[in-house]
Order: C-alpha cells, then structure tokens, then sequence
C-alpha cells in the first residue's frame, strides 16, 4: 500500500505541474492546443488516460526532490532547515521545564541552538531567556545595523561561518536520527507521522509550482502582445527584473558551484535563470493575446504560491514538533525500568 500511497502523491505534484507548463506551452507555441489537443481527444480515451498519468507520475518524480531542495535553500525566506531546529529548539526548551532535561541529546552534550539563528534579520531579534522568544526592540534594530556594518577579516568570517555550519549540521543530523528511529517503530505507530509527511510532500511540489507559475504569468504580462506596441513602462519593468533575477542567479549559483555540496544544490538559482531566459524568449518573439495574462491572474498565482507555502511551512513545524514529542515517548517508555 506504501507503494501506492507514493505513486499517489507522485501523481498529484505531476498534475499540479500541468497548469503551468499548459500555460508556458501556449505562450511559446499556440497553435499546440488548437491543433494537436484535438487530434488526440476521442481516439482512445483509455490510452490516453493512462499516457496522462504516466506523464504525471514522471513529471512528479522530477519535480518532488526539486522542490525540497527548493524550499531547503540558503537564500529562501524560511529554509526547512531553520524550521526544524527552530523546533528543536522550543522543544527542548519545553520537555527541560518538565522534567526531561537532557532528552534530545543522547548523541552529543552542548547544542547550540543560537546557530538555529542565523537568518539575515535575525541580527534585528533578541533572545528572551526566561521565555525562550525572540524580540525586536529599538535596542536590537541598532545593533543589528552595527552587526552589519562592522569590519570583519576574511578569514575570521570563514572561521565563523564553517563554526555555525558544523553546529548547525550537527543539530540536523540528530534531528534525522530521532526521525528515523520513530519511523522505524511500524506503520500502525507512526501513522500521524506518515500522513503529515505526505502532506509536505504535496505542499512542497505545490509550492514549486505556484512560484513557477507566478513567474510565468508575471513575465508573461509583461512580455508585448502581437500587433500592439511595447509600453515602455513594461520594458523598464521587466528589464529590472530579468537583471536582478539574473544577478541573483549568476552570483549565488557560482558560489553554490564553487563550494559543491551534494545535498545542496543551486535550486533556486537554477530556477529563476530558466524562467527568466523563458521570459526573455517571450519578450524577443512577443505573444499572442491570452485571457490569463494580466495582473489579476498574476496576482491569483502569487495568493496560490503564498497559500502553499504557508501550508507547507506550518504542516513542517506539525510534523518536526510530532516527531520530537513522539521520540520523547519512546525514549520515556523504553528507559522505566
């Protein structure tokens, strides 16, 4: 049932993927639908059926791993990484007021949740030891800025960082062992679990594709119509932001590049340099007159990406607290004599 279970979810990121690349199809080439589409509808409704899924099902299984290194980069708003020892954090935090000091730590002494942190306005919060909060006060924003301006040597600011990213790094990883030991309890234990992990998996193949489709429909309105004349104000428009997109691209994925790591790679980089050499191809050729372009819909795709998003981070944060509660159970349980 497993099996099936994954081909599901498989399906339904592949066939949320439709709607966008539909749209970028049209765009590129218009004719597609008007004259291939109906050639192939009414021939053999059962092969076709089954070529659909079989597209779904492979489009999923690209987009699936794509879409959690996505969500997991440096660069994103709140990386999954973050989320979950942040949660560590305010977990560990609660089971020491109640007696279970020292619970999630039966690997290493010491963590350092400060590293949990280290996000760019984090420097603006402070940490309330009594309540384990972060507050932002006139105090803070001051030596946040000052944190900014600073002078630092290269060398010591490498020190730091590669500090942070081993401790960071050993948090994660003991998050990952507690994960695996509960998964690993059978199907009827950890069915909660398993269902919340499924719904990530949606949510993040939704994500991908609300912002890939956010993307699409923005450049797509800003791109000129055939017969009409290009407003200025669009070409300003999109020439910022076809630069910026491709600034933020060519810097940040040459560094990923440089500092290779396997389980990091440039997602997000790679993303918006594909989409924004799309959207240069349609500014190049124009494009025929669509209902769906316009801000309304651009507007309506960035309220899909948002909502996806907001589903995705606050089903991780349900899942990382379950699996810390759960561990705590277990390792309860199993220690009474």
């Amino acid at each position: 049932m497993d099996v099936f279970k994954l081909a599901f979810e498989t399906m339904i990121v592949g066939l949320l993927a439709f709607l966008w690349l539909g749209i970028a199809v049209d765009l590129i080439y218009p004719p597609f639908f008007a004259r291939i589409v109906p050639e192939i509808l009414g021939k053999n409704d059962a092969l076709l059926g089954v070529a659909v899924l079989s597209l779904a099902y492979c489009i999923g299984s690209a987009i699936i791993p794509i879409s959690s290194q996505l969500v997991n980069d440096e660069h994103w708003p709140v990386p999954e990484d973050s989320i979950r020892c942040l949660v560590l954090e305010d977990q560990n935090y609660r089971l020491e007021k109640i007696g279970q000091i020292g619970l999630l730590k039966p690997y290493e002494p010491g963590d350092k949740f400060e590293v949990c942190h280290g996000a760019f306005w984090e420097k603006f919060r402070k940490k309330n030891e009594a309540t384990n909060r972060r507050i932002v006060t006139w105090d803070t924003i001051r030596e946040g800025l000052h944190k900014i301006t600073e002078h630092k040597d290269a060398e010591s600011r490498t020190q730091e960082e590669n500090e942070n990213k081993r401790n960071l790094d050993s948090i994660l990883t003991k998050f990952q062992l507690i994960e695996t030991k509960i998964l690993s309890q059978g199907s009827d234990k950890t069915e909660r679990l398993r269902q919340l992990h499924e719904r990530i998996v949606v949510l993040r193949g939704a994500v991908f594709s609300g912002f890939c489709l956010l993307l699409i429909c923005l450049f797509g309105s800003l791109a000129p119509a055939n017969g009409n004349s290009f407003p200025w104000k669009r070409r300003v428009w999109g020439t910022l932001l076809a630069i910026v997109f491709t600034a933020f691209s060519v810097v940040n994925g040459f560094e990923d590049l440089t500092h290779f790591n396997i389980s990091d790679i440039p997602a997000l980089e790679g993303l918006l340099a594909a989409i924004t050499i799309f959207g240069g191809i349609l500014v190049y050729y124009r494009v025929k007159a669509r209902p769906y372009m316009g801000m309304k819909i651009v507007l309506a795709a960035g309220f899909f990406a948002a909502l996806s998003y907001g589903g995705w981070m606050w089903s991780e944060v349900i899942y990382d607290q379950q699996v810390v509660s759960s561990y705590a159970v277990f390792d309860s349980a199993t220690t009474k004599p």
